[in-house]
């Protein structure tokens, strides 16, 4: 398993690349409801996890589909249903894996305190955010590369 080693900053120790992601969600979720009131912050980080994860899901279909098998969804209500269930299906696995295990509190109580005094903390809540949402813009990408007909 792969993991994030900071030889910048050596007192933040080394990260799963999973790990790193939710945590930066989970703690600008969590210091954003410290603020003003909000949705709960382990949903808000589990759904939007689960929406880029999703998100990837569908990108590697997808691309599969135009590279490998040359073809497409009969219908546009056939790629609707699929996207809904990969999502509904991400959605059920994050909340069982983060939510019910509460996997989501132990990535949180070991990296929150060395990650408050990280310099690099808005930097990295954005690389975060993009790697979630990089898959649609290549789903965009292949929409106007590969247009229906």
């Amino acid at each position: 398993m792969s993991v994030i080693r900071n030889s910048r900053y050596p007192n933040l120790k080394t990260m799963k690349h999973v790990d790193f992601l939710y945590f930066n969600l989970y703690n600008y979720f969590y210091r954003t409801s410290q603020l003003r009131p909000s949705f709960n912050p382990r949903m808000q980080t589990m759904y939007l996890f689960s929406l880029g994860s999703g998100g990837w899901i569908l990108l590697l279909e997808s691309l599969y589909l135009h590279l490998v098998k040359h073809g497409r969804f009969a219908s546009k209500g056939e790629s609707t249903f699929f996207a809904v269930a990969i999502y509904m299906l991400t959605a059920v696995l994050f909340h069982y894996i983060f939510i019910f295990k509460d996997r989501d509190q132990k990535i949180f109580g070991k990296y929150e305190r060395q990650s408050n005094k990280h310099p690099m903390r808005r930097w990295h809540f954005a690389i975060s955010i993009s790697v979630l949402f990089l898959p649609y813009v290549g789903l965009l990408a292949l929409a106007i590369i590969f247009p229906r007909h």
